[in-house]
């Protein structure tokens, strides 16, 4: 479950804005806020990008203090003595930053590209990894219980005689 991102809200107004007044304002390269999908399992999380039309060497992934940053750039290539009469398509460069929560390794991202997708793995930290954790009871040990990093375990409280 990825946290309210207040720059979300302000890049997607940019996005809109250059839409409307014809892409690049005052000769700046637009940037775009490619679609992504978000998915948490046992194993981390997996986020899908599109980034069509993107080279491989024309993505950059950073990962620093809890934050994924993703930028690609795509170019429009103008050729001389040709007229365009609509541009849709989108050009410039594609960023999105993702705050990831310290329960996954930002050290251990994975990425994949194929057909304009980039997929990217963040596992789970080895700290919050599920435990099997044996109890013992009078000296013997007893069947393993399996504990979740991070989860409250109530403790029982002993009265004093």
């Amino acid at each position: 479950m990825m946290r309210f991102d207040p720059f979300r809200e302000i890049e997607e107004l940019t996005q809109r804005m250059d839409r409307a007044f014809g892409g690049a304002v005052s000769g700046q390269v637009a940037r775009l806020a490619p679609p992504v999908d978000v998915h948490e399992d046992e194993g981390g999380l997996e986020l899908t990008l599109d980034l069509p039309g993107v080279q491989p060497d024309d993505i950059q992934i950073e990962a620093e203090n809890q934050t994924l940053t993703v930028q690609a750039k795509r170019g429009y290539s103008r050729s001389e003595g040709r007229t365009a009469h609509r541009v849709e398509r989108a050009y410039g460069t594609f960023s999105r930053t993702f705050s990831v929560p310290a329960k996954y390794d930002l050290t251990k991202v994975e990425a994949d590209f194929d057909h304009g997708t980039l997929t990217l793995r963040v596992p789970r930290s080895e700290a919050a990894q599920k435990r099997s954790v044996q109890v013992r009871t009078g000296g013997q040990l007893g069947a393993p219980k399996t504990v979740e990093a991070g989860q409250d375990i109530p403790v029982a409280e002993t009265q004093g005689a």
